[in-house]
């Protein structure tokens, strides 16, 4: 028997990633008026590449989302053999504060209405932080902290998704067993995978119907569902 429905945040339940390529490229126009001289085709492949090697050092446990996102811009201004500066900081700020401006729901989040039956929480990868763009400040400015009974977040207990550890502390908290709880993402490797081998539910939101399966058996959904609305009559 299902009691707790748990959810992915970023693109499960908000739009990070048309909020975040608009940030992007608002941060890059102000760039340009301090370094003219970078062309926005090199800015975007040192940005690029700046985000994979901190993303790798966070997958292996060298860092935490927060010092990602504290590093990323002069670690991009090292990379450009730019001074660093007091420039980076604002950048840094002025893409955060964006960033989470520029945030929506989805519209079929209204569906957290209809579980008021069962535990609903949210579990995510993230800073834990005060910092503007953190994911306890983007639970807060979407409204989602009145609309769930838990938050658990990477940062804070040290574990991200996909390992097993950040559902069992989720699952505890709740106080209900792992095979007695539904995790709802849209990350075949986070989520999906995650969750099976935590022993939960897994169900994919695949909304542009264009997710890859993978083919290894705990990167199958128990469930694929393209809507939000969708999980009342899947569990």
């Amino acid at each position: 028997m299902i009691k707790a429905v748990f959810f992915d945040l970023d693109n499960t339940l908000c739009d990070s990633d048309t909020a975040w390529n608009i940030a992007v490229g608002e941060t890059f126009q102000r760039f340009i008026k301090h370094e003219p001289i970078v062309s926005e085709e090199t800015f975007t492949k040192e940005w690029t590449a700046v985000h994979q090697e901190l993303f790798q050092q966070l997958d292996s446990g060298k860092c935490s989302m927060a010092e990602v996102r504290d590093s990323r811009f002069p670690f991009l201004f090292n990379k450009l053999n730019l001074p660093s500066s007091k420039i980076s900081e604002e950048l840094n700020d002025f893409l955060s504060s964006r960033y989470i401006t520029n945030l929506r729901l989805f519209e079929d989040v209204t569906v957290l209405k209809e579980l008021q039956s069962y535990h609903v929480g949210i579990i995510t990868n993230g800073a834990h932080d005060e910092h503007t763009d953190s994911q306890l400040s983007k639970v807060r400015y979407l409204g989602l902290n009145e609309r769930i009974q838990s938050l658990t977040i990477s940062d804070e207990i040290g574990v991200r998704k996909p390992k097993c550890e950040i559902f069992k502390v989720a699952c505890e908290r709740a106080k209900v067993k792992l095979n007695e709880s539904v995790l709802v993402g849209d990350s075949i490797e986070n989520d999906i995978i995650g969750a099976n081998r935590a022993g939960m539910t897994s169900i994919l939101i695949d909304r542009k119907m264009n997710v890859s399966y993978s083919k290894i058996v705990d990167g199958q959904p128990d469930i694929s569902i393209s809507n939000l609305y969708d999980i009342i009559s899947s569990i």
